[in-house]
């Protein structure tokens, strides 16, 4: 199979930028929604990085791109706490 494209990440905003830590066992995918293509399994209390960049779901809810594991992606903020 071919790997995912990734979505490009539609808006930046320095202030998010950082560590977070997963909340729950939390799937990275290949954009913002449930909907996209899962790309891997985070383990719940894993770090992921965040450079500041996310897009938004038709409903509001944030999906930041976070890197873990050498693989960038997105997941949901709702599952995400900063550190």
């Amino acid at each position: 199979g071919t790997p995912a494209k990734t979505d490009a990440a539609m808006y930046k905003d320095k202030q998010i930028s950082g560590t977070y830590k997963t909340t729950a066992a939390l799937n990275m995918r290949a954009g913002a929604g449930t909907d996209k293509k899962i790309l891997q399994t985070i383990p719940k209390g894993a770090s992921v990085t965040c450079y500041g960049y996310y897009n938004k779901t038709t409903t509001g809810t944030k999906w930041l791109y976070v890197a873990y594991k050498n693989i960038s992606g997105y997941c949901s903020d709702s599952y995400l706490k900063k550190i």
